[in-house]
């Protein structure tokens, strides 16, 4: 066993000093054949839960929950490629080595083949990628020629137009193939000889995002749907000679990464507006329809809460009009900030028979006004003048009849303080607030400092299962 054991760590031993270099990855130009594919991101890539939270109206109200995926499924048709171009650039002089484009439009494909067997060399390279933008279309955005030979401009910072809000994939271009949507990426490769015979994926991003409405009638009869109010999303420009956009995404994925999370890429600051999407389709109780809107990238919406508000006009069946509204946030998070490029937002949205109010109480001293409660905006926001203990009570009431759903058919989920849009203030709360089971009310007691603090409010209606959810704004003026 002892001789085994020797000559094994002989063996070892002489392995480990063997004279033979291991010789390291090359990019000094040596010749290398290399393959390219355009593709968009993968369908099947990771996706995230997010959630709704339902606020209230004087109307009715209910529980949606959302969740954005990087890839897209494609049951709207025309949302692949249509058309492309890639630029490969040397980074060594910023010649450009090559531009490609497809003898044929590939007409809708998750990915398609842009080189096979390319001869090239081991060095630093940049490919600039473009799905259903032409070549013509790029020279005249930028104002630049792209061809081979030349050197390659700088074109990270460039920007371009884009209506994203009610955006059409399906429209005809001037050649009469499906439009597209645009889409573009940057990728750096540090090509080596170990690169030879290889393929590498040259990834696009669409520059816009997609928001699917799934809406379940759960009120007890028919419905009709007249409006989705988003508010607030990045306006379309006013002219067609204003780019709102930057060209480039936040992030481009790559074979090592397609998971890459975009931020929203604008032209400055753009102007925002509340989008109307009119639907005016009749739904049977129990029934559930589907509504996909493309929209344009979006920083913090312009109000009060800086989230995305939802409002759902309708007509009950006894022809009265109404509204529910949702506040639309991350579970990861508790908010939900922005829309970026390639985003798709899926939003269940279960319209049902049951809304919730908030009453607040305090106990001021003789000469100071009580407490008071306005909703606006799909917010409670609850004012206190007087100091020391306070209460918040919820009640669930029926939409149809007015009348009250009994304390024991809804249960407390949770009541969470939000550090958005700010903290409360130090010393706002002497006690932060909490749920006191036995009374079914929130208590807390104020400290000496004045300001606001946001909250969310969660319960669960037992009989549906649903969530129902208050964003509450205290006020100590």
């Amino acid at each position: 066993m002892k001789h085994l054991l020797s000559i094994l760590l002989l063996s070892i031993i002489l392995a480990a000093c063997s004279s033979d270099p291991i010789a390291p990855p090359a990019t000094d130009g040596t010749p290398i054949k290399l393959s390219l594919r355009i593709a968009t991101q993968s369908k099947d890539t990771q996706s995230k839960d997010t959630q709704s939270k339902d606020t209230q109206s004087k109307d009715a109200q209910s529980k949606a929950s959302a969740s954005p995926t990087l890839g897209w499924n494609y049951e709207q048709g025309d949302e692949l490629i249509e058309d492309w171009v890639v630029i490969m650039v040397n980074d060594a002089d910023h010649t450009i080595e090559q531009v490609f484009t497809p003898a044929t439009s590939p007409n809708n494909v998750e990915t398609d083949n842009v080189a096979t067997n390319l001869r090239t060399t081991a060095s630093n390279k940049t490919f600039y990628s473009f799905a259903n933008i032409s070549l013509a279309q790029l020279q005249q955005a930028t104002g630049h020629k792209f061809a081979k030979g030349g050197t390659m401009p700088d074109i990270a910072s460039a920007t371009w137009h884009i209506d994203g809000n009610g955006f059409d994939p399906k429209a005809k271009d001037a050649t009469g193939r499906a439009q597209g949507i645009p889409m573009t990426g940057i990728c750096h490769m540090s090509l080596t000889n170990k690169d030879n015979e290889t393929t590498k994926t040259l990834y696009v991003v669409r520059m816009l995002a997609k928001l699917q409405f799934n809406i379940t009638n759960k009120t007890g009869a028919n419905i009709t749907i007249n409006t989705i109010s988003i508010d607030r999303l990045s306006a379309n420009p006013a002219s067609s000679g204003v780019q709102n956009v930057m060209l480039f995404p936040s992030a481009t994925p790559t074979d090592a990464n397609t998971q890459v999370v975009q931020q929203p890429r604008l032209n400055g600051t753009q102007p925002q507006q509340v989008y109307d999407l009119a639907l005016n389709k009749t739904v049977a109780n129990d029934a559930s329809i589907a509504q996909t809107l493309y929209v344009n990238e979006c920083t913090t919406p312009a109000n009060p809460f800086g989230q995305f508000m939802l409002t759902v006009g309708l007509t009950m069946a006894d022809g009265t009009t109404t509204q529910q509204r949702y506040s639309v946030v991350s579970n990861d998070n508790g908010n939900w900030h922005f829309i970026a490029r390639n985003d798709w937002r899926i939003i269940p949205i279960t319209l049902q028979n049951i809304k919730l109010d908030l009453i607040p109480l305090d106990f001021p001293a003789i000469g100071v006004l009580p407490c008071s409660v306005k909703e606006a905006d799909g917010t409670f926001t609850c004012t206190f003048n007087a100091g020391g203990e306070f209460r918040l009570t919820p009640k669930v009431t029926r939409f149809d009849n007015g009348a009250a759903v009994a304390d024991a058919d809804w249960t407390f989920s949770r009541f969470s303080t939000d550090t958005y849009p700010a903290a409360p203030p130090a010393g706002f709360y002497a006690a932060a607030p909490s749920w006191f089971a036995r009374g079914s009310y929130i208590t807390g007691t104020f400290g000496t400092a004045t300001g606001q603090a946001y909250h969310t409010l969660y319960l669960t209606h037992n009989a549906t299962g649903r969530t129902l959810v208050c964003r509450v704004r205290i006020v100590r003026p």
